[in-house]
């Protein structure tokens, strides 16, 4: 059974062209660091009945129990796919090849917001591995029903007059090469691919709406 999906994380509002080009930047940056996705239910409500090890804390979050886990329990305790590493103030969870910072674990709601390393210190750059639906269900992870993704992608030429395709000004260069991001929902956005340009990589984000 598939858990509620997740409430509307941001709302904003684009009057223009050049306005959402200049909004792009820190808008990115909170797009990305609201990779929201929700532990599948049924392994959830498998490994929550159990009672055999105590709840503890990682990081800012107390009471965690079932179905996660730290590197450092017994065997018998959670499960290895959601197995937490904790350090100080900070709580990650490994998901394929990269490390993510957990900012938000809710058991009312069965989900769990991770953000990416590499923007956790509002740097810019490209995600640290594409995140498509297989790559979570792989992972025992699920995107909420309807999730919104953000594609990224490398143009071999500059794309006028295009809303959806947005240009990420610090990934871009000026001669041959322009990196834009697409966010749409359903994981959708390869529809929308130009034809000079390739699909770079693909992460889930929080639901978001335009005026």
């Amino acid at each position: 059974m598939r858990r509620a999906r997740a409430q509307k994380a941001w709302d904003w509002e684009i009057g223009s062209v050049e306005e959402a080009i200049l909004m792009l930047l820190p808008l990115l940056f909170l797009l990305l660091s609201q990779a929201a996705v929700t532990a599948t239910g049924q392994q959830q409500q498998q490994q929550w009945s159990q009672e055999a090890c105590a709840p503890f804390s990682c990081g800012l979050f107390h009471d965690i129990s079932h179905p996660f886990r730290r590197t450092t329990d017994p065997p018998q305790c959670g499960d290895r796919m959601y197995e937490l590493t904790c350090d100080g103030d900070k709580a990650t969870i490994s998901i394929g090849s990269t490390h993510y910072l957990i900012t938000q674990l809710s058991y009312k709601s069965g989900t769990i917001r991770l953000v990416d390393p590499k923007f956790a210190s509002g740097s810019c750059g490209l995600p640290s591995q594409s995140l498509s639906p297989s790559n979570l269900s792989s992972s025992g992870f699920d995107h909420y029903q309807n999730g919104w993704w953000a594609s990224f992608m490398s143009c071999r030429r500059r794309i006028e007059a295009q809303s959806l395709y947005q240009l990420v000004p610090c990934l871009s260069n000026k001669t041959n090469t322009f990196v834009y991001v697409v966010v749409a929902d359903k994981g959708n956005s390869l529809s929308y691919l130009y034809p000079s340009c390739h699909f770079v990589s693909m992460i889930p984000v929080a639901e978001v709406r335009r005026h």
